[in-house]
């Protein structure tokens, strides 16, 4: 619709209506303002119920375009993390690894008063076997480089009071 309504004149229907309801007279004057009221109201909501249509319609083709840009970027991310999960730690942070677990190995040794020479050896091999198994390698250089702080947690905290126990009644 191409109708123009003058402002001025919707203002005097809506005078009319505020009139009509605190009167609550049906004169013939307020049935008129009444009916000149309908069509500009009609026509107001009937643009604002297009351009809202519009609008809604303009939303649902963004949150398509949004769902799909989500979608593209988690399988980025997926991939990513499946790239970074093939990474695998370079040689310095292997002997750091070794290095620990020699750590870990004679602080056991030391806790548990194991004096003999084959003690740390035995600690040391069973702190790397049960790493490997974790991560499900032949190799430290295979795990990956996301797994690092995990590993020196477990190192940390590795402990086999059964073996130690076996190593002390058997020295």
């Amino acid at each position: 619709m191409n109708e123009r309504y003058d402002p001025e004149e919707i203002k005097r229907s809506m005078d009319g209506i505020m009139e009509c309801q605190l009167e609550w007279e049906a004169t013939p004057e307020t049935a008129q303002n009444m009916l000149q009221l309908v069509p500009s109201l009609y026509a107001v909501s009937k643009k604002d119920a297009l351009t809202l249509y519009e609008n809604i319609g303009q939303l649902g083709k963004y949150m398509t375009q949004m769902g799909q840009m989500m979608a593209a970027m988690q399988r980025r991310l997926d991939d990513l993390e499946a790239r970074q999960a093939q990474v695998t730690i370079c040689h310095g942070d292997v002997r750091r690894i070794q290095a620990l677990i020699r750590y870990r190995a004679d602080e056991i040794c030391r806790k548990y008063d194991l004096q003999d020479a084959a003690s740390p050896r035995i600690f040391r091999a069973a702190i790397k076997k049960d790493v490997l198994k974790r991560y499900q390698v032949k190799d430290l250089h295979d795990i990956p480089e996301t797994a690092i702080p995990a590993v020196d947690k477990m190192i940390n905290g590795w402990v086999n009071i059964r073996l130690a126990m076996e190593r002390r009644a058997g020295t």
